[in-house]
């Protein structure tokens, strides 16, 4: 895992990462220190990117993709704004590399997200049959699974799709993946009790699931860029996860960005790992936060059950008892959870950022490492996992100065490496 903060205002961005990463196998997770996080994508211009999660995309390690998008295909191209360069390098990552990963491989990532959706269908169907206590047999098994897809499916294409899969048909994606997913149900077609529409029904679902712009099942990479364009006075950032590529499309879904103007003068942005960093910046961490309104939601529900119990056992009317269980409880809770944020906001989130407005470029990048490394130390001092650890690497991007280390590891000793910075001028 991972832990990156971005602080950004008018006078540029600073970026710090940790080093850690953790490899897992069946047997154990194997966590290492001196991982890259942070790369420049342009020698010449001002802007960067920062990676979090899956380190290889279908195998390729990413720092082997921007290094080869950054020399061989950026060079010195620029764009006006810092979105041109993320779609840029969208379509780097589709016409150069993806060309280069087989067939085999990118048909086993639909397989792998066809069998976990196949499993998530069989154990919740069983868990479902099992609390209406009814008999679990071949039947009663497709049926439950059927509802549970059509439901899921319907759930998931009120989603928006994502880009590349605005234009992409059914039909396309049954052409392509037909046997595959045939492969995959093959245990439950020789079933003679499978409804002969239950392949296209799974088909459906899985096919809502992958063009949806939202990620399920498979792991993913989280890319910031961050920078300026040609034309931009003030830096950005704009946030992306990329999981699934397959039949020449690659699924990826923009998360949150931010633009720095003369509106909006400041940003905290931290990524993967940010429960320390919203304790920070909001007071609270987001799970406590809604641990808390959830706690709230069910007090306040037991409180009017135990009155209806009370008013009962008294003889209440039933017109009365009626109309205190149609209160919807989340409507009453809602002006307590309204009067949170407000404090939240005025008395945490504005305070910081005022101050972060003014603060030198300096001071920005000592915010965005003491953010990561206050991350690193409850990892060590919890019972967490230390899945963030390591190095710290600091960057800082300015309009006029460009993409400047203020502190970076080496896997090899400077000294004896001249010809490496040389290479680098």
């Amino acid at each position: 895992m991972t832990a990156i903060v971005g602080t950004l205002n008018k006078r540029g961005i600073a970026i710090a990462a940790d080093s850690a990463a953790t490899y897992s196998t069946s047997a154990t997770n194997k966590i290492t220190n001196n991982t890259n996080k942070i790369f420049e994508l342009s020698k010449k211009y001002p802007v960067g990117i920062a990676i979090y999660n899956n380190l290889d995309f279908h195998g390729i390690p990413w720092e082997i993709i921007f290094k080869t998008y950054r020399d061989v295909h950026l060079k010195d191209k620029s764009f006006p704004k810092l979105k041109d360069y993320a779609e840029d390098f969208w379509g780097y990552l589709h016409s150069v590399i993806l060309t280069r990963v087989s067939v085999e491989d990118q048909k086993a990532q639909v397989a792998y997200l066809a069998h976990q959706l196949k499993e998530e269908a069989k154990s919740t169907a069983i868990k479902q049959l099992e609390l209406s206590k009814t008999d679990i047999d071949s039947n009663s098994l497709f049926s439950e699974m059927i509802s549970f897809l059509t439901g899921l499916s319907e759930d998931y294409k009120l989603h928006n799709k994502t880009s590349e899969f605005n234009s992409y048909k059914i039909s396309q994606f049954q052409n392509y993946a037909n046997e595959v997913i045939d492969s995959v149900l093959s245990d439950l077609i020789l079933d003679t009790a499978c409804p002969k529409d239950f392949p296209k029904i799974f088909l459906s679902t899985l096919f809502s699931i992958i063009s949806a712009d939202t990620i399920v099942y498979l792991s993913q990479t989280g890319l910031v860029f961050w920078g300026y364009g040609e034309e931009e006075l003030f830096p950005s950032y704009y946030h992306y996860e990329v999981s699934l590529a397959f039949d020449n499309k690659i699924k990826y879904v923009e998360l949150s960005n931010y633009e720095v103007s003369n509106q909006k003068n400041a940003c905290v942005a931290p990524f993967a790992q940010t429960d320390v960093s919203n304790t920070v910046v909001r007071g609270i961490d987001q799970k406590l936060r809604d641990t808390i309104n959830k706690s709230l939601l069910l007090a306040f529900d037991g409180f009017r059950n135990n009155i209806i119990d009370v008013l009962s056992q008294a003889g209440a009317p039933d017109t009365l008892l009626d109309a205190l269980r149609n209160i919807e409880i989340s409507n009453q809770t809602s002006s307590f959870i309204s009067f949170l944020n407000d404090y939240i906001q005025n008395n945490y989130i504005d305070k910081l950022l005022n101050t972060v407005a003014f603060l030198s470029k300096e001071d920005l990048a000592d915010m965005a490492e003491s953010l990561v490394r206050m991350t690193c130390l409850k990892r060590h001092i919890t019972t967490d996992e230390e899945s963030v650890g390591g190095p710290v690497d600091v960057a800082v991007i300015t309009k006029g100065d460009g993409f400047i280390w203020i502190k970076r590891k080496h896997y090899f000793n400077r000294e004896l490496n001249p010809h490496y910075f040389e290479r680098q001028k």
